[in-house]
């Protein structure tokens, strides 16, 4: 990696990131493991993560290792953004899903704010108490066998407006957890009626909230592990089931996980 030369103590970094939890929008802030052909990363002390170094080999290794001792001025080459590079991060205490993302350097005026990326939950994850979901088993036929179906994105879409509650990433098993926050506890069901003595308006019927939700399976193009939500985002491809028992309107509830029958075999939808 190209790093300053001798006498040099101050430096710059090429880029911040900041892993954000999908489930509570909080920043991640365990230790992960970031890979990159060309770049080195550094952790701070307040759960960033810094790029700060590039290999005189990788493409525009050698302009962009300019921009790490350049302080009044940022060079003007390579322009912003023009050069692009894989990262993988993974979770050495496995509560997260392995993924990738593609960092654009360098970073121009933005340098000082930090690439946001978001890690989902592992299907063995902790949950928080209220929190609702989908766990599911999910494989593919491969010749005469089955195999898992490794990356794919499961995501919750309420059926009244289809809006977006929970996604989760399947891992090398297969197996998938994709969590849904803010499901209300507590339905009131009643009309009210403002206009009506207090005394005689009825009282709420309170009962479990639950939410009818429907289910989309898919998988990016080439490679699918680690999966790369933005290329699945750009261009995936939707999977459905051939086999297993896929409830047609699975109904979220708060602090309940629906798993029952959701070992699924898929194929690609046409």
């Amino acid at each position: 990696m190209t790093a300053p030369g001798p006498g040099i103590r101050d430096r710059r970094i090429l880029a911040g990131i900041r892993f954000i939890d999908a489930s509570t929008g909080e920043m991640v802030t365990v230790a992960l493991t970031l890979r990159c052909d060309g770049l080195s990363f550094k952790r701070n002390r307040s759960g960033l993560h810094a790029v700060t170094g590039v290999a005189s080999g990788a493409i525009g290794g050698a302009a962009l290792a300019q921009h790490l001792t350049a302080f009044a001025e940022a060079p003007a080459e390579p322009a912003p953004g023009s050069v692009g590079f894989t990262v993988t991060v993974s979770d050495p205490g496995q509560a997260y899903i392995p993924r990738r993302f593609r960092l654009e350097l360098p970073r121009g005026d933005d340098w000082r704010l930090p690439v946001e990326v978001t890690l989902h939950p592992a299907p063995a994850a902790p949950l928080g108490p209220n929190w609702s979901g989908v766990r599911a088993t999910l494989n593919r036929r491969d010749g005469d066998a089955t195999a898992p179906l490794a990356g794919a994105r499961l995501t919750l879409l309420r059926n009244s407006d289809d809006k977006v509650l929970g996604r989760g990433f399947a891992d090398r098993r297969g197996e998938v957890l994709a969590v849904a926050v803010g499901i209300p506890v507590i339905d009131f069901t009643a009309p009210s009626a403002p206009s009506e003595p207090a005394r005689l308006t009825p009282p709420p019927a309170v009962g479990t909230k639950t939410v009818a939700v429907r289910v989309e399976i898919h998988t990016g193009p080439g490679d699918p592990w680690p999966p790369d939500p933005a290329a699945i985002e750009a261009g995936g491809q939707a999977w459905e089931p051939v086999a297993g028992t896929l409830l047609p309107t699975p109904e979220l509830r708060t602090g309940r996980l629906e798993t029952a029958g959701l070992n699924l075999l898929l194929q690609p939808q046409a």
